[in-house]
Formats: structure tokens, sequence, C-alpha cells
């Protein structure tokens, strides 16, 4: 009976311990592209994606790769390993993600562009 009660101790304290942790005492490494940056480029990475899809029906087949050259990472000044990194990293942080992407949304919403993540 004792050690059930210290299980169940041991469990709801770590648990509890585990959801207090805010996202400000998350260290972020030097080699992780800060919030802000991973924002800017996540940001123009769906509006370049938005953008690719229009009018790309009239265009005519051999000039379709070239109608829309945008690249957010070169944009952004930004190695595609580190921005791999970074959202690995932000991946492991789920609440420090969830607020990335929710301002990526107010950034979307500011610049017009309509439409669900």
């Amino acid at each position: 009976m004792k050690s059930s009660v210290f299980k169940y101790f041991t469990i709801t304290s770590i648990v509890l311990i585990s959801c207090s942790v805010k996202n400000d005492e998350v260290l972020i490494p030097k080699n992780i592209l800060s919030k802000e940056e991973t924002i800017k480029i996540i940001t123009d990475c769906y509006l370049a994606e938005g953008a690719s899809g229009i009018n790309v029906k009239t265009v005519n087949g051999q000039n379709i790769d070239s109608v829309y050259l945008f690249n957010p990472l070169k944009d952004n000044n930004c190695q595609k390993a580190k921005f791999d990194s970074s959202i690995l990293f932000y991946s492991k942080h789920p609440l420090i993600l969830k607020q990335i992407y929710n301002d990526v949304l107010e950034q979307l919403n500011k610049t017009g562009a309509k439409g669900k993540l």
C-alpha cells in the first residue's frame, strides 16, 4: 500500500513540475534560430507557398519554375540545416512552438493572407 501511494505521489509530482515549466525558462542555444527569426521564416514560407499557386494555370510549362522565385531561407540568410535544427528544437518545446505558430498566424493576418495553417 505504501509503495503505491509513493508511486502515485512521485508520478503526480513529476507531472506537476513538468507542467509548471514556463517558456521563458527554456534556454535557446546559440545555434538555434531565435523565436523572432523562426516566426519570420515560417511566415515567409507560408506566403511563398500561397503565392506559388497564384495564376500558375495561365503560365506555359516552360516558364512555370521561374514565375515565382521565392526562397524564404535564402531571403532570411538562413541555412536549411539551421532551420531544420531549430524546428526540431522547438518541437521538443511544444508550448514555445505553439506560441511561434500563433505569432505566424497573427503575421499572416496582418498581411491579409486568409485561411488556416
